[in-house]
């Protein structure tokens, strides 16, 4: 019989969750201390909710991260509904905050106006288009605080493949078709 018993075993797991805690402060003090970059986002929303999250690795992205990221970005005004958002959305977004901090000389939090819109909040805005990104999980509306859109639209044209729209008081980003525009 070999030397486990219960006892070692849950000494074991004792040992591996406490080490699991450690690497989990370790990381959350990490986003703490450095909470933009091309692999992380800081994100807040209107209603006062925030995340940050480390959404890449050496191997891609964290598919529980992006999780957590598309459940942030939930349409907050239809029961907040959710849907997997785009990762390449997130790579736009963190490409913008980085370079925006770095400019600024320190983090940046992206406020989140709109991520994903349910078809209901969608036909309901006046000036939403009918086929939206955002009904897709390819889209978000943000500002950068202290920043007026254009500036954000800027930023935002040395990382994106997709559509900048620039409005009187956000930005809106997607990651479907090169386009740019300007809304009312």
């Amino acid at each position: 019989m070999s030397g486990l018993t219960r006892r070692s075993l849950l000494g074991a797991a004792t040992g591996l969750a406490a080490g699991l805690d450690v690497a989990l402060v370790r990381a959350a003090e990490s986003l703490t201390a450095v909470p933009t970059g091309r692999d992380r986002l800081w994100l807040k929303r209107p209603d006062g909710s925030e995340l940050r999250s480390r959404f890449r690795t050496e191997g891609g992205h964290d598919r529980t991260q992006i999780l957590l990221l598309s459940w942030f970005m939930r349409d907050i005004r239809d029961d907040g509904r959710a849907v997997w958002m785009e990762p390449a959305l997130f790579d736009l977004l963190a490409g913008v905050q980085a370079s925006m901090s770095a400019v600024h000389g320190g983090a940046l939090p992206l406020m989140v106006t709109s991520g994903y819109r349910t078809p209901g909040h969608n036909a309901a805005l006046e000036s939403a288009a009918r086929n939206s990104m955002h009904l897709y999980g390819y889209a978000a509306d943000i500002k950068v605080p202290g920043y007026p859109p254009r500036a954000v639209g800027l930023a935002a044209s040395f990382f994106s493949e997709g559509g900048i729209g620039l409005y009187d008081s956000f930005t809106h980003l997607d990651v479907w078709q090169r386009r740019t525009w300007i809304g009312r």
